[in-house]
């Protein structure tokens, strides 16, 4: 086994002022033993913890490289637990979370010493279910170290190709099933790999280049490497492993936290001086903000059916001081008369071209979420029809690969509602762009971003036919 320094400040649980502190690896499998019991927002399993511990920024990351590390894999975990013992780890949630937090380090992560995750692990099953738990952790574990070469390379021994890749890349075999059926062999394996990958960091500023400038300079004295976005300059990639939330940038409302390929969608958008744009589904608020940079001349409404979510996105245009956005409630606006130039949706969706950066979505979800988020999207396009002058256009978006909630959304609501059109063209936007329904429609890895659809419907203007004589 790997003898190393512990880099990652491994190190017994302390107490301060009487409260209890754990360690990283310890909160991490507490967090995942209350996600198996209740599959949830990874952020929200992740409360205790962070409000439990007080850690430096290495330990910080390391939790949460844990966490979403474990969550990610929790599919080829669960198989590699199985073919490693006969025993169901799942009598006992917390031995099974510690057990798979120890294998993860193992096998997915090089800086970590063996002996530095087997011991955590141990002693954590030791203290929560006795001598007898802990011994089978350590069995395990250290038959996993001794052979780790063959236990990373496993999979199942099936010619059902499926199965084989649901077990190895660790994905719900419905989803397999689903892709198999649009993307070839190598293109699948592809895709699989997109979605298990540590998501790149992005942040959106302003895009003028005295901005760009000068949050590079800051990033900088940081010593956090960034480098603008290929396909839009305005965001920065960055080399970050800690919490981004944690950022001078973003927590002073600088920058925002937003990967790029949702910027194409308020660029799709194309906002202009004076147009009234609504932002039917704008929480948690990103979109509101970058539609705000892009056009400061133009007046934008944000709303949002949860009213809860609602004051993510009055926080967020307070800290930046957006003059130009207004928040109101859903029902409000529904029921107003003036009508908009853009109507912006950007649905809730299944999520399944953002699996790497929601990793806990790919458990959670189940196939006829498909089509219920479907009949969903359709009924908020038809709020939007109710709210577009016109002339004026509905740009639809999700971060779904699935076409029932794309372009399949799209067809059904342009048969209901003829006086709209894709629009198949777009002024803002490099050519090529787009697909050939018109669409911005990518998985993610062609993009190298995550996966994400968006559509023009543009309402036709009202043709008044004179008679002649």
């Amino acid at each position: 086994m790997r003898k190393r320094p512990d880099s990652e400040t491994a190190r017994e649980s302390r107490s301060s002022a009487g409260r209890y502190i754990p360690t990283p690896r310890e909160a991490a499998a507490r967090t995942y033993a209350r996600w198996i019991k209740r599959p949830s927002r990874i952020e929200y399993a992740a409360e205790w913890a962070l409000t439990h511990g007080q850690w430096d920024s290495r330990d910080r990351a390391l939790f949460f490289e844990l966490v979403y590390g474990v969550v990610r894999w929790h599919g080829r975990l669960q198989w590699l637990m199985g073919e490693l013992s006969r025993r169901d780890p799942h009598s006992d949630a917390l031995v099974y979370a510690a057990t798979a937090v120890g294998m993860y380090q193992l096998l997915f992560l090089d800086r970590i010493p063996d002996y530095a995750a087997v011991d955590s692990a141990v002693d954590l099953t030791r203290r929560v279910a006795g001598p007898q738990a802990a011994a089978w952790t350590n069995a395990l574990l250290r038959r996993c170290a001794v052979e780790a070469v063959q236990w990373k390379e496993a999979a199942p021994r099936t010619a059902n190709v499926a199965e084989r890749l649901a077990a190895s890349h660790s994905h719900p075999l419905w989803m397999l099933e689903r892709w198999q059926k649009r993307l070839a062999g190598e293109k699948l394996v592809e895709f699989l790999n997109w979605n298990n990958r540590r998501p790149d960091l992005y942040l959106r500023v302003s895009g003028r280049e005295d901005s760009l400038s000068q949050a590079m300079l800051q990033l900088e004295k940081l010593e956090i490497g960034a480098e603008p976005a290929a396909i839009d300059p305005s965001f920065l990639k960055l080399q970050h492993s800690g919490d981004p939330a944690q950022i001078p940038l973003v927590r002073d409302g600088q920058a925002a936290i937003q990967d790029v390929s949702q910027g194409l969608v308020s660029r799709l958008l194309h906002p202009q001086p004076g147009e009234r744009v609504l932002d039917l589904c704008a929480a948690p608020g990103g979109k509101t903000g970058h539609l705000a940079e892009l056009c400061p001349d133009c007046r934008i409404v944000a709303t949002d059916k949860s009213e809860e979510r609602l004051r993510l996105v009055t926080e967020m245009a307070s800290r930046r001081d957006y003059g130009n956005v207004s928040i109101r409630p859903f029902q409000e606006v529904i029921e107003e008369r003036e009508p908009y130039d853009a109507v912006l949706v950007d649905a809730p969706c299944t999520g399944t071209g953002v699996l790497a950066r929601r990793p806990d979505l790919r458990w959670r979800r189940k196939p006829d979420d498909v089509p219920r988020m479907a009949a969903t999207q359709l009924k908020l396009l038809s709020y939007a029809e109710s709210k577009v002058a016109l002339g004026g256009r509905i740009i639809y978006s999700t971060c779904s690969v699935e076409p029932e909630e794309n372009l399949e959304v799209v067809n059904a609501f342009l048969q209901q509602h003829r006086g709209f059109g894709l629009e198949t063209f777009s002024s803002n936007l490099d050519p090529g762009t787009l697909d050939e329904h018109g669409c911005l429609s990518y998985w993610g890895p062609e993009l190298g971003a995550d996966g994400v659809f968006a559509a023009v419907l543009r309402r036709k203007p009202l043709i008044i036919k004179s008679l002649a004589g």
